[in-house]
């Protein structure tokens, strides 16, 4: 273990997680391809946002405050526990407020993460805090071509960041991606499913209120400093939240992608 990386070898998988952020950058079940999708020139600096794997966006969402998505992505968290199993690799990170914490957020809170590797993923964020929160598992799944992608279990309802959070009704069942997204499903299934010829990857939602779905495409992906040209067409974020329905004092939020 290095200091800013966790790297993690198992017979089911090989992962890598980064201190800042309690962040899975890496996850591949072995003898099968990537589950997540991370910016090849995305950099390594403390306190700069890593693009890729699971950021936890906490304890606010979007571009309300600054920084954007909250500070939990940013700031080092410490690893209390590490067991590995016949069934896998628990891990549990904790954060507390902090004089630096306070300028950007100013209430006292206690954050945890906890994360199980296995046969699958699993993350769970527990908070008791001051002041209520929003929050989100901010998932980069990788994909061999975006254009073969279709996504399942969203629900009708939206709001559209790029219509200024208008809140709109899906005609189809199934969104495929063809053009920017940024969307907030506010009536998503337990399960959302991305299918992507004879790939299924299930993100299984607990205790969250919305789904949000994004991808900068080829126009966006153009003001992004950390994405090529093309690495839009290899990634989807699909994101269990609590946006709508924030976060309580003392609350959860928890996410399961399993192939």
């Amino acid at each position: 273990m290095s200091e800013m990386f966790i790297t993690l070898d198992h017979p089911l998988f090989d992962a890598i997680v980064l201190r800042q952020g309690a962040q899975l950058i890496h996850f591949q079940p072995k003898g099968g391809e990537p589950l997540l999708w991370s910016a090849e020139l995305s950099t390594f600096e403390k306190g700069k946002a890593f693009r890729g794997g699971i950021p936890i966006c906490w304890p606010w969402f979007g571009k309300m405050k600054s920084p954007s998505h909250g500070f939990a992505r940013l700031v080092e968290w410490d690893l209390v526990k590490c067991v590995k199993e016949i069934e896998g690799i628990k891990l549990s990170f904790e954060l507390t407020d902090s004089d630096a914490t306070r300028v950007l957020w100013p209430y006292a809170f206690s954050a945890k993460v906890e994360m199980s590797l296995g046969k699958d993923v699993r993350m769970s964020l527990y908070i008791e805090a001051e002041k209520e929160s929003t929050a989100a598992f901010h998932t980069y799944l990788k994909c061999q071509n975006i254009f073969d992608v279709m996504v399942l279990g969203l629900g009708d309802n939206y709001n559209d960041a790029l219509l200024d959070a208008k809140a709109c009704k899906s005609i189809e069942e199934v969104l495929y991606i063809k053009q920017a997204v940024d969307r907030i499903y506010t009536q998503a299934d337990t399960k959302a499913l991305l299918k992507e010829k004879e790939c299924l990857i299930s993100i299984a939602h607990n205790n969250y209120s919305d789904v949000v779905v994004w991808n900068p495409w080829q126009e966006g992906a153009k003001n992004l400093l950390d994405m090529q040209e093309d690495d839009y067409t290899k990634m989807l974020c699909i994101e269990t939240a609590r946006i709508t329905t924030p976060l309580e004092r003392k609350d959860s939020l928890h996410v399961r992608i399993e192939v």
